[in-house]
């Protein structure tokens, strides 16, 4: 019989894509077609301090996974994850034969070693096999990683795991690895694997392993179909094969590619995973994989400028993700004040006493056209395009604030204003600084919201807009030309749609804005041109 099994934790690492909102019916039916693929262990999900539902795999009590696991096997083990921290030591409860819990994985960082064994060893007095998980293993140095692995023969878990968080380690980083490990731990505590596939070696780091690793039991973690946030993780069908063909697995990979038909694959429809040059950055620049992500979510600067950012991450700060941290170097990279009190003039000279009409990209200027035309031939407005070129109609003016969407109008010569985080600005463009612009929400720099702060400190009283329809989760259905169409994540978009019909809010209350198309935006009623277009009409 081989030494080597499968962790699947499709339920549990997979859940960072859709908020473990599986859904009570899906979760059920992974689970029970993960058992009828003999996979060794099932891991159903996080064990946290928080609110129970029935339809998503975190789970408040220990006896809340029994609803979960509802199908037995004797041949699969049930476990889950505490992230240290959040989970109190005084809900663990005994193990006994009501309970399907057979093992708990803590994870943890390198700063709580000292603190977490104690954690464990309530764990273990409860009964459950215990599987040390370390994040960021390739952070450790080599007299760290012993130091780790004494407590851990002490301790005498189950399984100790290299932990591969950024998705960084390479053939030699993973046999180093594996040789100081395997010489320094106890050989009946099994060795796991869990990676991250930022660099696509997922499974190439898992096939090393399955080569050398011969006198413990190694212990291999995969998702479904890749399932997890980012460039996603090794994949359960391509393992469970890999092991059948060359290790005499045991697997059923028909229940396994059921589970990508029917549960899969409407989440990867809706919030797509896989391999993308941000996230391949951020783990050449050995970061966590949220920095990317929060810079890709932004659509704003172009991949080089990612990898500078990246690069500009201090290495304490690198493994640890920090939202404030990326935010601050994003603002103090592009944020360099400039003058543009000449700029502000402009703009209050050649509008004053117009009718304005702000275009935004959204695809409701082609299928709500005639609106626009109307509008534009009973008013004659002033309009103002944002971040592109308008293909049916003639703009005064283009206000540009994204970097990433400036590359694409270098050959533009018509009148433009561009915010100061731009580089190489024409010599016939306007500036305006940057950060004078801002708010303090998370679409802080969206490009409509800072020319509405524009025309309110030049005492415009009214605006009209076209195009301004919000974030669907079908990026077809977000922009008027294909050209625009970007890779950001979508799953945020409901909370997209929120911040910025807050912010618009705010603003209308020192400005009038006249919706004249659809928009998903909730605006009040009476800011809009036509009430029943408000949110969802179209």
């Amino acid at each position: 019989m081989s030494n080597i099994k499968v962790l699947d934790c499709t339920l549990r690492d997979g859940g960072y894509v859709n908020n473990w909102n599986f859904g009570e019916k899906s979760i059920s039916k992974i689970f029970e077609n993960l058992v009828q693929s003999k996979v060794d262990y099932i891991e159903c999900g996080f064990l946290r301090n928080c609110e129970y539902s029935i339809n998503k795999t975190l789970f408040n009590k220990i006896e809340e996974i029994n609803y979960c696991a509802n199908v037995y096997s004797a041949q699969t083990k049930v476990c889950a994850m505490i992230m240290f921290g959040q989970f109190p030591v005084e809900k663990l409860i005994n193990k006994d034969n009501n309970i399907s819990l057979d093992a708990i994985r803590v994870t943890f960082k390198k700063h709580e070693v000292s603190d977490v064994f104690k954690f464990f060893e309530k764990i273990k007095q409860c009964g459950y096999n215990i599987f040390v998980n370390p994040t960021n293993i390739d952070t450790y140095s080599d007299e760290e990683l012993i130091d780790l692995l004494t407590k851990v023969n002490n301790l005498r878990p189950y399984g100790f795991s290299i932990v591969d968080t950024k998705g960084v380690l390479r053939e030699n980083d993973m046999l180093r690895l594996y040789y100081l490990i395997d010489h320094n731990l106890n050989k009946d505590i099994a060795l796991c694997f869990h990676s991250h596939n930022n660099l696509q070696l997922s499974f190439s780091n898992a096939q090393c392993l399955m080569k050398v690793c011969k006198d413990r039991e190694l212990i291999i973690d995969s998702t479904v179909f890749g399932m997890g946030r980012g460039a996603g993780n090794l994949c359960t069908e391509l393992i469970t094969q890999y092991i059948n063909d060359n290790y005499g697995g045991h697997y059923d990979i028909i229940p396994i590619l059921k589970i990508v038909d029917e549960q899969i694959n409407p989440i990867f429809a809706k919030t797509p995973w896989g391999y993308s040059v941000p996230y391949y950055l951020a783990a050449t620049n050995h970061c966590h994989p949220n920095y990317a992500k929060y810079l890709v979510d932004k659509q704003t600067v172009p991949v080089e400028f990612i990898n500078n950012l990246l690069q500009s991450i201090p290495d304490n700060k690198k493994s640890i993700y920090d939202v404030n941290l990326i935010k601050q170097l994003y603002l103090d990279k592009f944020s360099k004040a400039v003058d543009d009190s000449k700029t502000v003039e402009y703009m209050k000279n050649i509008l004053s006493g117009k009718k304005i009409l702000i275009l935004a990209p959204g695809k409701s200027l082609k299928e709500e056209k005639e609106r626009v035309d109307n509008f534009i031939e009973r008013e004659n407005p002033f309009i103002i395009s944002l971040n592109f070129i308008p293909e049916q109609y003639r703009e005064n003016l283009v206000f540009v604030t994204n970097m990433k969407r400036f590359t694409s109008l270098n050959d533009y010569s018509g009148p433009i204003v561009v915010s100061s985080n731009i580089e190489n600005i024409p010599p016939q463009a306007l500036v305006l600084n940057y950060s004078s612009y801002l708010n303090d929400s998370k679409m802080f720099d969206n490009v409509a919201l800072m020319l509405l702060k524009l025309l309110i400190k030049i005492n415009i009283e009214s605006v009209s807009i076209a195009g301004f329809d919000g974030f669907s989760p079908v990026a077809t259905d977000n922009y008027v030309s294909d050209d625009l169409i970007n890779n950001a994540k979508l799953s945020e978009f409901d909370e997209r749609n929120d911040v910025m019909s807050e912010e618009i809010g705010k603003l209308s209350e020192k400005i009038d804005i006249n919706f004249i198309t659809s928009t998903m935006y909730n605006i009040k009623p009476a800011k809009i041109c036509h009430p029943e277009l408000v949110s969802g009409a179209n």
